[in-house]
């Protein structure tokens, strides 16, 4: 196991230390959420990956192991939420984390947008966030202990151009973040939530094939470069950990000075 290490008083301490938590990952069939099972399992974690992908390209994404749970699940879908929960509870005794990363982008503005569209990207995002965390919290609360991280966007910060259903679900996940936080803080769960800039991910695939456009976005970033996926999954880690203990309803750019700095290229 690779662990990162702090020098504390003359003695090394670990930092994003996840030995022997049960921690869920959704979308974990690749980018973020499949680099967040790889970090989190190098930390020490039991992994429990779940995507709409069928299990065997989830195995892949997420590289699981024999003793670790996969499933193909719609976060929308409540009865398979709570057929995993229930699985994963009988199996392993508890969860310990959970980082929503399913998501989806269908770029259009307001009058271009059909509504299944719009109805599905808010669907997904919101509600299959607030669907698998509502299940998990009721877990976490029986235990007194727990932490959660949300995906939200550096568009969920401020407008953006041509991708309103996206930016609008990236927004309303910053305030159930919040929300989530101040209901269950007293109950020992933490509920943060990280925005990424633009990452190399299957799902910036559009802006990779969009040439100069991508170009220029890139450069609006402070470190002029795209960001890779375990640089969000370790952003990731650290929140479930308990270095992060004393850490709630907090939003983490990790963004590469995009939402702090005004470059144009």
């Amino acid at each position: 196991m690779h662990f990162i290490y702090a020098s504390m008083n003359g003695r090394r301490k670990q930092l994003s230390n996840l030995t022997d938590k049960v921690i869920l990952v959704t979308g974990a069939a690749s980018g973020i959420g499949a680099s967040t099972c790889i970090l989190a399992r190098n930390a020490g974690a039991t992994i429990v990956a779940v995507d709409r992908s069928d299990e065997g390209s989830i195995k892949v994404g997420a590289i699981t192991r024999e003793n670790e749970y996969v499933a193909s699940l719609d976060v929308t879908d409540e009865p398979g939420i709570e057929k995993c929960v229930q699985t994963v509870i009988t199996k392993f005794g508890r969860i310990d984390g959970l980082v929503n990363c399913a998501g989806i982008s269908i770029p259009g503005p307001a009058h271009t947008l059909d509504f299944n569209s719009w109805k599905k990207t808010l669907d997904i995002h919101i509600t299959g966030t607030f669907l698998v965390s509502r299940r998990v919290i009721q877990e976490m609360v029986k235990v007194k202990s727990g932490a959660i991280v949300n995906t939200s966007s550096v568009y969920g910060l401020s407008g953006g151009r041509g991708n309103i259903a996206y930016n609008t679900a990236k927004g309303g996940i910053l305030q159930l973040t919040r929300s989530m936080a101040a209901d269950y803080g007293s109950a020992g769960i933490r509920v943060n939530c990280v925005s990424p800039g633009y990452i190399d991910t299957p799902m910036s695939v559009m802006l990779k094939n969009a040439g100069d456009f991508r170009d220029k976005f890139v450069k609006m970033h402070a470190l002029e470069r795209p960001g890779q996926p375990e640089e969000v999954a370790a952003a990731n880690v650290f929140l479930l950990s308990d270095s992060a203990s004393f850490i709630t309803a907090a939003n983490l750019p990790v963004d590469g000075g995009f939402s702090s700095t005004h470059i144009i290229p």
